[in-house]
């Protein structure tokens, strides 16, 4: 998989999660500056991460994962 399908896959995700966000934010995208971005929100994200790459998703893995930018990260580690 390619780096800008995994990226363009991850910001469907975020759209799902966060509707009310503008397109062009989702790659700076962080809890801090979310307030939508709660625990519920975060554990819906990881759901829909999980699905939508087929991954077994650690929702320890990626708790301090608070930002696009941070669960991208995360995310290509696991898929490698």
């Amino acid at each position: 998989m390619s780096e800008q399908e995994i990226r363009t896959r991850l910001e469907r995700c975020f759209a799902l999660t966060f509707p009310q966000l503008d397109p062009a934010s989702v790659p700076s995208a962080s809890a801090s500056r979310l307030a939508a971005w709660d625990s519920v929100a975060q554990v819906s994200l990881l759901t829909l991460i999980g699905e939508e790459f087929g991954v077994e998703v650690d929702f320890e893995d990626f708790e301090d994962a608070t930002s696009f930018t941070a669960i991208e990260s995360r995310l290509r580690e696991k898929l490698d």
